[in-house]
């Protein structure tokens, strides 16, 4: 309801969420598709022309990427503990495998089973490939040295087969690579955040607008907790040091993204890259 009335109000669109794959179609309002990077008039390094593609509104395509751990410690504290209030909740552990087990019955578009894909391992390249990265690790998987590791800590094993994730990690990258801006949530909200914004968007104003929201505390940093206030999610932190190793692991595709796109941000807020 809240993004409803959102879209309803100002002039920003969502064209994903955490809920819903990445729909790589949208890439043409920028001017792009997955298989173009850059203007649609621009040549490839084979020098051969690429795809023509319709003129289209040429929109901004923003997104950000939170440190895949620290996202799902924090998937876990909202869903399992915050908002039901659940005084015996699951371990972090119970909750992760359970959601991961029911995104089987996940249906792009409806309702069902879409609050399990909070849970998923490597969700940067499971939102960013069009939803094709599998919830469940293949047998190879299972039987790999690592997976063997990994799955002694009730985790599920990470995806080392490659007939599986290379496909669906490289459409990401392509996918991630034709976005304007990827910010990273650890410097969304501070100085480095907003000057990301007017130096390479061109926008000056970062402020909260809704009334009941500028009375947060945390407002004043341009970030918005609508339920249970802000919480630590510092997943290195808050888990032991086998299973926060276990859960690097099992998201390692999504730690190589992740690094990529924080290594890009700086460099081009940083070290004047020339993106002609």
């Amino acid at each position: 309801a809240e993004l409803i009335q959102h879209t309803r109000e100002e002039l920003h669109r969502v064209v994903s969420n955490e809920w819903d794959p990445f729909d790589l179609n949208k890439l043409v309002m920028s001017g792009r598709n997955i298989n173009n990077f850059g203007s649609s008039n621009s040549v490839d390094g084979s020098g051969t022309q690429k795809e023509k593609l319709p003129p289209g509104p040429n929109l901004l395509f923003v997104t950000t990427l939170r440190e895949p751990c620290d996202r799902l410690l924090s998937a876990y504290t909202f869903f399992a503990i915050t908002s039901t209030k659940n005084e015996n909740p699951p371990t972090f552990q119970q909750w992760t495998t359970s959601n991961v087990n029911r995104c089987k019955n996940y249906k792009p578009g409806t309702r069902s089973a879409y609050r399990s894909n909070t849970a998923r391992m490597n969700h940067i390249v499971w939102r960013f490939s069009g939803g094709s990265l599998p919830h469940l690790p293949t047998d190879e998987d299972m039987k790999s040295e690592r997976g063997r590791a990994v799955r002694r800590s009730e985790f599920p094993p990470p995806v080392t087969d490659e007939k599986v994730w290379v496909p669906s990690f490289k459409t990401s990258v392509r996918a991630l690579a034709n976005h304007d801006l990827i910010l990273p949530m650890d410097v969304m909200t501070k100085d480095e955040g907003k000057e990301a914004f007017r130096r390479l968007l061109g926008w000056n104003r970062i402020e909260i607008r809704k009334k009941k929201y500028k009375k947060l505390p945390e407002s004043s940093n341009g970030q918005v907790v609508t339920v249970g206030g802000v919480k630590n999610s510092n997943a290195r932190e808050s888990l032991d040091e086998d299973e926060y190793r276990a859960l690097w692991e099992r998201n390692w595709l999504d730690n190589i993204l992740f690094l990529w796109s924080r290594a890009v941000f700086f460099a081009r807020l940083h070290c004047n890259v020339d993106e002609s």
